[in-house]
């Protein structure tokens, strides 16, 4: 259910009610002033998953990243795979 966005002609305030698309009332009382709050056109606000946030960064910061894994030998993955030893024999190669 979306946010409703109603502004007051006479304290110049905004409310804001939750209702539904079909169930938005035209206007409704200022909870400032009691006055009659008329529903205006307001900014949409869209809420996007972390995961989508990364897939709309741009590939040089993916560049980037791989360069200073490539750099930095404490935060290469291998080298942690590596140093957990051979799980078939039960204990780290020496």
């Amino acid at each position: 259910m979306p946010l409703y966005e109603f502004r007051c002609p006479r304290c110049g305030r905004a409310t804001t009610r939750l209702a539904a698309v079909g169930a938005a009332p035209g206007s409704v009382p200022c909870q400032h002033c009691a006055a009659d709050a008329k529903r205006v056109i307001s900014r949409p606000s869209v809420h996007l998953a972390a995961g989508s946030k990364v897939a709309r960064l741009d590939p040089k910061y993916d560049r980037m990243v791989d360069q200073a894994m490539r750099n930095t030998r404490p935060a290469d993955p291998a080298r942690l795979v590596n140093r957990r030893g051979d799980p078939a024999k039960g204990r780290p190669d020496g």
